[in-house]
């Protein structure tokens, strides 16, 4: 859905920083991604933020899916503007993980934060 390859996606690249365990990606929303009066569709941004822990997980060789997700909006993201998403895992014991993610705009104020339980599925353990 998200990722560089998929030319109906959202093309996010990320980079991973495995010692701080996080990732970031910058994220340009476009015309098709208006949810209302020139701004960026919640569910989106929420699907933005989901990406980036999922996709952490699974750079830090812990293969999950999400479980649960927590997401607040604190600001409107306007179209056609860079938004930085910045995640991290928190916490990894056994199947169950926990992250954060972040969705900043351009004066670095965060727009909509997130938090997720991420499972790993049986019989995909590393």
């Amino acid at each position: 859905m998200c990722g560089p390859r998929n030319p109906e996606g959202l093309r996010l690249e990320f980079s991973v920083d495995r010692t701080t365990r996080s990732a970031h990606a910058v994220w340009f929303p476009r015309a098709s991604h208006i949810g209302y009066a020139d701004l960026v569709h919640g569910g989106l941004v929420g699907t933005v933020l989901d990406e980036a822990m999922a996709k952490l997980a699974n750079e830090l060789g812990h293969p999950a899916v999400t479980a649960e997700l927590r997401v607040r909006f604190d600001r409107p993201v306007p179209v056609g503007r860079p938004l930085r998403v910045e995640a991290r895992l928190v916490d990894a014991r056994g199947r169950l993980l926990r992250a954060e993610a972040a969705a900043l705009l351009e004066d670095g104020a965060e727009a909509a934060t997130a938090s997720a339980k991420l499972m790993i599925p049986r019989g995909n353990r590393p």
